[in-house]
């Protein structure tokens, strides 16, 4: 298992249209095997327009704003987001992240426990 990655050298899946968007597997027990209790991804929003979709995980999910501004909406509330802004999504709640600056929105999302294979398998693909 690598103890370090560089995130700039792991391969991007492109989410197509409307919800456009890069993601970047760095770590789940998928594809390392020490790693056991949860997955780590890079979601970047596209400037401007970018987001994802409103969409819900069977699994807790942590997601650290790092580059970008915009809004997250959680269920029916809507908050602004900025550097520094941390969300938690719990398991079955609905969610969405819009990005509205001119730079992309780069997340850490931390996903615990991991995310269940098909999960991965359709991030891979």
């Amino acid at each position: 298992m690598d103890f370090v990655k560089k995130v700039f050298e792991i391969a991007c899946k492109t989410v197509p249209e409307p919800d456009k968007r890069n993601l970047q597997l760095v770590y789940t027990p998928q594809q390392d095997e020490e790693m056991e209790n949860f997955t780590f991804l890079m979601s970047t929003l596209y400037p401007l327009t970018g987001q994802t979709d409103f969409h819900i995980h069977p699994v807790d999910e942590m997601i650290l704003i790092i580059t970008g501004k915009g809004e997250a909406i959680i269920e029916d509330k809507h908050y602004d987001l900025e550097p520094g802004s941390v969300i938690y999504a719990k398991a079955g709640v609905q969610h969405q992240c819009k990005n509205y600056s001119a730079e992309s929105m780069k997340m850490a999302c931390f996903y615990i426990p991991a995310l269940p294979d098909e999960l991965i398998k359709k991030i891979k693909e």
